[in-house]
């Protein structure tokens, strides 16, 4: 493909079916967004007689839910009222249009830009390749190069021992020629079919036109007249967008690379038949995206503080100032990242933007070469994700390390490239939307994430409709926070599935008992973290990988279940119980997961009887749902939450952990099949002296009671009840020492 062709065969229309589900695409995007921004916008405080019905409703719900926890927090009238209303106040940082609009109502392109561009195209014979080639020169300087890739990686890219060969001879190519875009098979350059102004943009052009200037004070763009642009070769006209930002009023610029106004024109970022092998291309080509985890960053402290000590380190981290912006563009495909903005000028980039589907896969080439660079030239640990930096370092050697980072990163990609003020260091700091701390060694719920939940939370009325965009925030974001507290992610499941099958954000529809039982249990939790952080913010010490101390082997039947307890060093049974099931179980195909699942349950008991706590352990079961259950610590099965809730108690109070699953096919599982078939240790195997007489024990049976499907959990009450029942038991927690 040569640079004045990109692409000229002819261009039938999409099928109907595809140009049917393209206009439908456009439709839920509008509606979503639309649905999004009335959702950011609904209060929390009325500010009249209905905010303080709610607050005493709260105290009163915390207080419980507290204590079925165990934790006995009582949060006073003040302390609720700050929390909604600190909630309340930041939910007004989201700006709208009408706040980007105000942002700027006057500004124009100064002639001068657009004329000095022209001259340069006069000056490159109107070749439009070699002008983008020119502009992008005189900035060749300070911006990645061959010499500088070559100067930081070593001539063949073997000065780091993580740098991967591949991105080594990408970041090459980047250097040499810039990015080349991928383009999808049925893509034709629209350079006379050219997409209408959006009417957002046209509302807010003073404000994005201003914003894009900035962009050509940078040297990363050029500005013509449309005029003269139409009968440039193979140009591709895409239309101009903006979207809101939290904490910017003026929001963000972006390019509407995907939407298509009619069935002629074919987006950047294919069309809907031809956007998932693009896809699939560009990951091929330029590596899969893996981003750090919390878990990741979790450990990489842990292993810091093994080394140095908790007292003896730091964090800190650091952002790249203007990220897909420091990559350059191949010159030769500059024209196809063309925009129509208003007053009849045309802007052409030369550098990445958002909105280009194969951007975020390229730039992941630097973030990978950096992260390889990095782990190896600091005395610290450390993850990029994409333009962001998170380390930890020994508190002697930290400045040392900042100040290399910034070094070499700049020796890279040029000076003023790592942004001064976005480098912090503290023993407290946010990563991923995550309160590190060093100090009380946990992590915890930002604030702006947390008053995000809550807003979310609390800025509805369980009792009445709320929409499904609405219902599936709540969703996103308890299961995020239910990281925090393993028992809270019994109550995502149903936020999750009552959504399911609806394909419209705005419909409202009636939020079922458990659901509002769950919204009821989450604002319990959101309270008690906002006021009290540290009763509910998770030890890092818990996300450390622990070998097992135990093996639970176990089966169930619909009417008998049985579990053995097994020290992993040397497969030696501690001890093992079969009972009856204390209630009746119909012979309904759903029922068995449930049943294998109250055997984990069963296990659990026998170790909190047999005083063992504190421990990590296997399972090995024929059950593939019960072990998925019990590992995650959620089920998917309305029939096993209450067995779910009393796991997740036992767990708390044991301290114990699930380290690996193993499925064990039936036909294998013999040795507790049959115990839970009424065969007798003896039959299968198994020395009597090391059985636990469960049908003797009362505080057992109620507690695979208190498992019973058919027993309905789907209100606040008998959420509490539960839980106040399964404290109560454990309470005295005797301890038999019935097996040596």
């Amino acid at each position: 493909m040569n640079s004045d062709s990109v692409g000229t065969c002819a261009r039938q229309p999409l099928p109907p079916t595809v140009q049917v589900s393209e206009l439908q695409r456009q439709k839920n995007g509008a509606l979503k967004a639309r649905e999004k921004r009335r959702i950011n916008n609904l209060p929390i405080m009325q500010f009249d007689s209905r905010d303080l019905e709610l607050i005493n409703m709260m105290q009163l719900t915390v207080h419980v839910f507290s204590v079925a926890l165990g934790l006995d927090v009582r949060l006073t009238v003040r302390e609720i009222r700050d929390a909604l209303e600190q909630a309340h106040i930041a939910a007004d940082g989201h700006y709208t249009l009408k706040h980007a609009e105000q942002w700027n109502s006057d500004f124009e392109f100064p002639q001068s830009a657009i004329d000095a561009d022209t001259e340069l195209w006069h000056q490159c014979s109107q070749d439009l390749t070699a002008t983008c080639k020119a502009k992008q020169a005189r900035l060749a300087h300070n911006r990645l190069s061959v010499q500088r890739v070559r100067q930081v990686f070593g001539n063949s890219g073997t000065k780091y021992p993580g740098m991967l060969q591949s991105d080594f001879q990408l970041l090459l190519d980047f250097a040499a020629n810039g990015i080349t875009p991928l383009l999808a098979d049925d893509f034709v350059p629209q350079s006379t079919n050219k997409p209408p102004l959006r009417a957002r943009y046209l509302t807010l052009k003073h404000t994005v036109n201003c914003l894009l200037y900035k962009q050509h004070t940078d040297g990363t763009v050029l500005l013509f007249r449309t005029k003269d642009v139409e009968g440039m070769k193979d140009v591709h006209f895409s239309p101009q967008h903006q979207a809101d930002s939290k904490g910017k009023q003026e929001g963000r610029v972006i390019g509407d690379l995907s939407g298509q106004h009619d069935p002629f024109y074919t987006p950047l970022n294919g069309t809907a038949s031809s956007k998932p092998a693009l896809r699939a291309l560009i990951s091929s080509t330029w590596g899969e995206i893996k981003h750090p985890t919390v878990d990741q960053l979790v450990l990489m402290v842990l292993t810091a503080t093994d080394i140095h000590g908790w007292a003896n380190v730091i964090l800190w981290k650091k952002d790249l100032k203007g990220a897909f912006n420091l990559l350059n563009y191949n010159p030769a495909y500059c024209r196809l990242f063309t925009f129509l903005l208003s007053d009849d000028i045309t802007m052409i980039h030369l550098a990445g933007l958002f909105g280009w589907i194969g951007m975020p896969h390229a730039f992941q080439v630097l973030t990978r070469s950096l992260q390889a660079m990095c782990t190896y030239i600091i005395t610290g640990l450390c993850h990029w994700y994409v333009d962001d930096l998170m380390a930890v370092s020994p508190t002697i050697s930290y400045q040392k390390d900042s100040d290399i980072v910034d070094e070499k990163v700049q020796s890279l990609l040029g000076h003023g490239s790592v942004a001064a003020n976005k480098s912090f260091h503290a023993r407290k700091l946010e990563f991923l939307g995550w309160i590190f701390d060093l100090d009380t060694k946990s992590i915890t719920l930002c604030d702006r994430n947390l008053y995000k939940l809550i807003h979310a939370l609390f800025s509805l009325t369980p009792q009445e409709k709320v929409s499904i965009a609405h219902i599936q925030r709540i969703a996103s974001l308890t299961s995020r926070a239910s990281m925090l507290n393993s028992h809270m992610r019994s109550y995502t499941h149903e936020l999750h599935i009552i959504t399911s099958g609806y394909t419209k954000p705005h419909v409202r529809i009636s939020l079922s008992l458990l659901a509002q039982s769950d919204i009821m249990m989450w604002r319990s939790f959101a309270l008690i973290l906002i006021s009290e952080p540290t009763k509910l913010s998770r030890s890092m010490e818990s996300f450390r990988p622990r070998d097992p101390q135990y093996c639970f082997k176990y089966d169930a039947s619909l009417e008998r279940i049985a579990v053995g307890v097994y020290l992993i060093d040397d497969d030696r049974l501690v001890t093992f119980a079969a009972t009856d099931l204390p209630f009746v179980v119909n012979n309904e195909a759903r029922r068995q997961n449930t049943m294998e699942f109250i055997a984990i349950v069963f296990g659990l008991l026998l170790c909190w009887r047999m005083g063992i706590a504190h421990f990590h352990y296997d399972l090995h079961g024929d059950s593939k749902s019960s072990l998925a259950w019990a590992k995650n610590s959620r089920v998917n099965s309305i029939i096993a939450r209450r067995s779910n809730i009393v796991f997740t108690t036992l767990s708390m109070h044991l301290d114990s952990h699930v380290a690996t699953t193993q499925h064990i096919p039936g036909k294998l599982n013999t040795v507790f099949d049959g115990l839970s078939r009424h065969k007798t240790a003896s039959e299968v195997g198994l020395d009597d002296c090391l059985m636990y007489d469960a049908d003797s024990d009362k505080v057992i049976i109620e507690f695979l009671q208190l498992c019973d499907p058919d027993y309905l959990i789907d209100t606040l009450n008998s959420h509490i009840t539960l839980l106040c029942r399964c404290q109560t038991l454990l309470s005295p927690a005797p301890v038999l020492t019935v097996v040596k």
